[in-house]
């Protein structure tokens, strides 16, 4: 609501035109003790943004209209949470809560609740009683001086203290020494401990200490060689000033749940590990040690984090932290309290403070009360308790003694099998940064520029880059390090250090981070069968399982490993520049898990044996597949059915779901040896290395994923990629989603084709998308009130264009919403009609301040650059050219590219997905064939229902992006 007016800005949209104008986003979260609300604009806009901001908090209006509109967004907000599958255990806390203490409110609210009388009035109070600017705090960043901001800031005086003390609540919510059965849709464990609260404890992080100790010892291994577990997750969870929860989440395989009292065993595994866990640390130099090298991954972390910390992060901070704390308090482990880490494992060795909460999607709701022993409770497959206001069934029942005993007994022989972290060899002790002029004996490559690139075809591109760095020139030695300084600042574009292997490099220091980037694709020069593509994936599981463990300790130092397999095999890493190369090394060992001592993909040998990390694979594949289906609804439109209608190559997650059984191991080796035969490399290195280690380092990435030995050439040719034409049509796909009974949400993604891309169209839409998603946001979302999720935006799908509308809600059924979609498209050609040229001028500056706006991360700078490179793409110097065309690109223009795609030449396909609360209860509908004859009858004049049959496609060379 705050968003919404104040007496200075009494307009409901203004705040949202501003965002929209100053290419800015503003959002806002709630906590149960606190509320965050944030935004990002142009800094030209800044000051104008932050007056709006402010007076949110000093007159706002609260105006009776608007507050009735804006329940139906929180209503949609609740449909869409009780339906999801991540709030439902967040949901079952809140009944698990004392009914005495706050978290055993319902906090979300619905229709039900907001309907009631004196909402107004409720708002008002709350706002008079818990906004107060002593126990506000303010954080802004941006490029202006201290001096330039504090004069900004100087309106967020005029916000009144009411010298305010925040509530506080002692003790422990939740009511555990319990086990606890719930309905969702997959098989999982969670292991929960209501642990003491640790807000004063800042610099000593004995949870995070244990945490690490935990997840880096064999405790993972030993759960998923016994199959226990095929996913092992810890976290952090629903904490406050009193009280931290601290939750272990294991996926478990499709079988086990036949015998409920595997959590039993889990739990008793995991409680012994503890008790081991704890003897470990009674060596005091052990204990020390491992507190040092944590202690020391810490400084590093925060010194030489990428990019600025988030701004809502820093304001939390600021309420909580002294000032000198703010920024670092989040990552800094240097107080070493013995005695406070021994307490944090006997709190987690008890079970008085635990929950062992068991889903699946078996079991059954009964009108019985269930009272049997803990062993039966855990075996039975119903469920006695239903939520309304959750949606939610649900079972719980006391820990008995027995039980108590069972898990906390402890097991000598047990944990003799158990081994503790070891020493973390990838902490990096050279954190220089590299300088060109010494390594490279005060030659440097020469400097490319955009205009340099702007005429030249692809293979012109090439040979410049690839000559910029064979050219090198030299400087004497006072002058050389002024000019690597200015090379740097002005040097945009990546060094090709071989054409024949399609390798790239970029040195980088600017950030003043002493890592790499590195990444590497290979492109299948063929399109993939069904089982190939499924062999693939199942690949990528056993690739990841071993990463996981073989470089565990690297990956909890600031490492960060990226690997992506299915119609392309993509790894991206990062990490210190140091230890870079020894990462890559282990990373491409562990991509062939079959062979102890090989190090590359395509030297695997047949086995005759399917293995354990095989049969995980598997599994975790057909548990991946199966989430997709328990997305969201407006995530699966987009992730799921867009791409799966659009691209021929995407094959359908149930067609996969069928290969996955019928593939041996024997197969899927035979399967990547083949996909590997034919393909194509490429790989980018940038950051903190010279140009020879550069090379070095490429000629080792090439045998990665190959086979050194073998005489297998770099493949020219790849498939091109055929993308739906929808060319005129106007297409409807309806789909009844069954997955998550009594669901409420209709979904709807209307998307309108382009074409391929071209420079003028994408200066267009990139002046164009602010100004269109705001509009599409205050009309359907804040007037209407569809529903809590509504976005627009240009997506690209490999080189075709397009845009896209997306609502999820339950106001209206998607049929409806998408003749209100249309509505607003003929609403908005009259405002942009009507555009003054000095909104134009705006929404075309800030256009251009957005493409000129710099990387802010390494990270950023080698996205931006691995994009070109890896799709073959190389146009650099799009960002510029697309500038100098927005340049002479006039509001008429943009008047004419709109019309021409949302309303005289539409090229449009309708994706609407039923949630099966809409089709049982608000349609009335019994099944499909009911469904399916409902959407017939309804269907728009001119539209026509979505078939695979005589379909027509647009060829695409290049992959640039994916939904």
């Amino acid at each position: 609501m705050l968003f919404i007016g104040s007496e200075k800005y009494p307009q409901t949209e203004f705040f949202e035109d501003l965002m929209a104008k100053g290419g800015g986003i503003a959002n806002a979260y709630t906590d149960d003790q606190n509320t965050n609300y944030y935004f990002e604009i142009t800094v030209n806009n800044l000051g104008k943004a932050l007056d709006v901001f402010a007076h949110f908090f000093i007159d706002p209006l609260f105006n009776e209209d608007a507050v009735n509109k804006e329940r139906n967004a929180v209503n949609s907000e609740y449909e869409i949470d009780v339906s999801s599958e991540e709030w439902k255990v967040i949901n079952l806390f809140a009944l698990l809560a004392d009914p005495n203490h706050p978290a055993s409110r319902f906090s979300i609210g619905n229709n039900e609740v907001l309907a009631k009388d004196g909402v107004v009035e409720a708002l008002k109070k709350f706002y008079k009683d818990n906004y107060s600017s002593n126990i506000m705090s303010l954080a802004v960043s941006s490029r202006l001086s201290l001096n330039q901001m504090e004069k900004l800031i100087k309106v967020f005086s005029k916000i009144e203290n009411k010298n305010l003390t925040p509530q506080s609540f002692s003790g422990f919510p939740y009511q555990f020494g319990l086990l606890g059965k719930y309905k969702t849709e997959k098989k999982l464990v969670f292991l929960n401990w209501q642990l003491s609260g640790r807000q004063q404890i800042a610099h000593q992080k004995p949870l995070e200490l244990i945490d690490y100790l935990l997840n880096n010892g064999n405790l993972k291994d030993y759960l998923k060689e016994k199959q226990l577990a095929i996913e092992f997750e810890s976290s952090i969870f629903l904490e406050q000033d009193y009280f931290v929860n601290y939750i272990i989440q294991l996926t478990l395989p499709e079988h086990q749940l036949e015998d409920g009292n595997i959590a039993l065993e889990i739990s008793r595994v995991i409680n012994n590990y503890i008790q081991q866990l704890e003897e470990w640390l009674k060596d005091e130099r052990y204990l020390e040690e491992i507190f040092k090298e944590q202690s020391q991954i810490s400084k590093i972390s925060f010194e030489y984090k990428e990019g600025p910390q988030e701004i809502s992060s820093i304001a939390h901070n600021l309420n909580r932290y002294e000032p000198a704390e703010v920024l670092s308090s989040s990552f800094i482990m240097d107080v070493f309290d013995k005695d406070l880490i021994f307490k944090y494992i006997s709190e987690l060795k008890r079970t008085d403070n635990l929950l062992i909460l068991i889903g699946d999607d078996e079991y059954q709701l009964t009108d019985n009360t269930l009272k049997q022993s803990n062993q039966e409770f855990l075996k039975d497959k119903r469920l006695d308790k239903r939520s309304e206001i959750y949606r939610l069934e649900y079972a719980t029942q006391k820990m008995t003694q027995d039980s108590i005993q069972f898990i906390t007994q402890k097991d000598i022989k047990l944990q003799q099998l158990f081994t503790k972290p070891q020493e973390n060899l990838f902490i990096p002790d050279d954190l220089k940064l590299v300088s060109l002029c010494e390594s490279n004996k005060l030659k440097l490559p020469l400097l490319v520029n955009s205009d340099q690139l702007k005429p030249l075809d692809k293979e012109g591109k090439l040979n410049l880059l690839l000559h910029a760095g064979q050219d090198l020139q030299e400087y004497p030695e006072d002058q050389c390090k002024k000019e690597e300084h200015r090379y740097q600042k002005n040097n945009h574009y990546p060094i090709l250090l071989s054409k024949e292997n399609n390798q790239w490099w970029k040195f980088s220091t600017l950030y003043k981070m002493p890592t790499v980037y590195g990444a590497i694709s290979i492109q299948f020069a063929n399109p993939l069968t069904i089982r190939q593509y499924t062999s693939v994936r199942i690949y990528k599981f056993i690739s990841d399982e071993e990463i996981n463990n073989q470089l565990r300790l690297p990956l909890a130092s600031g490492y960060t490993v990226e690997l992506g397999m299915g119609k392309q095999i993509e790894l991206k890493a990062y990490g210190f520049s140091e230890k870079i190369r020894s990462f890559f090394k282990k990373i491409c060992g562990c991509m062939n898990p079959f062979k102890d001592q090989s190090s590359t993909l395509i030297e695997l040998d047949e086995t005759q044996q399917e293995s354990q990390n095989f049969i995980r694979a598997k599994q975790s594949l057909i548990t991946s597949i199966k989430d997709k289906f328990q997305m969201k609804l407006f995530d699966q439109s987009i992730s799921l059915y867009l791409p799966q209608i659009l691209r021929r190559d995407i094959f359908n997650p149930e067609q996969v779901l069928q290969q996955i059984p019928k593939i041996t191991e024997e197969q899927m080796i035979s399967d990547i040896k083949e996909v590997l035969q034919n393909s194509i490399q490429s790989s980018l290195l940038i950051g903190n290395l010279d140009q020879k280690n550069a090379q070095d380092f490429s000629s080792e990435l090439q045998y990665c994923i190959k086979d050194r030995n073998s005489k297998v050439e770099q493949s020219q040719s790849k498939p091109t990629i055929s993308v739906l034409s929808l060319k005129g049509k106007n297409l409807v796909f309806a789909k009844f989603v069954e997955s998550d009974k009594g669901d409420l949400n209709g979904a709807i993604l209307n998307y309108y084709q382009i074409g391929k891309r071209t420079s003028e169209n994408y200066a267009l839409m990139k002046i164009l998308q602010p100004l269109l998603y705001s509009q599409a946001y205050s009309y359907l979302r804040t007037d209407l009130q569809l529903g809590y999720v509504v976005f627009m935006r240009f997506q690209q799908i490999s080189c075709i264009d397009g845009a896209f509308f997306l609502v999820q809600g339950n106001k209206e059924l998607p049929m409806k919403v998408n003749q209100l979609i249309e509505k607003f498209i003929l609403k908005f050609d009259v405002y942009l009609k009507k555009l003054k040229k000095k909104q134009f001028d705006r929404l075309r500056r800030s256009a251009i301040i957005e493409l000129r706006e710099k990387p802010q991360t390494l990270s950023e700078e080698a996205d931006r650059l691995w994009e070109y490179i890896s799709s073959g793409d190389y146009s650099f110097e799009e960002r510029d050219v697309t500038i100098e065309i927005m340049k002479s690109t006039t509001k008429e223009q943009m008047v004419e590219f709109y019309e021409n795609i949302f309303i005289h030449n539409r090229s449009k396909l309708s994706i609407q997905l039923y949630g099966e609360g809409v089709v049982s209860q608000t349609l009335s509908l019994k099944n499909n064939e009911e469904f399916d004859t409902y959407i017939q009858a309804n269907i728009p004049k001119g539209a026509s229902l979505f078939n695979n049959k005589e379909l027509s496609y647009l060829e695409c060379q290049n992959d640039v992006s994916s939904v």
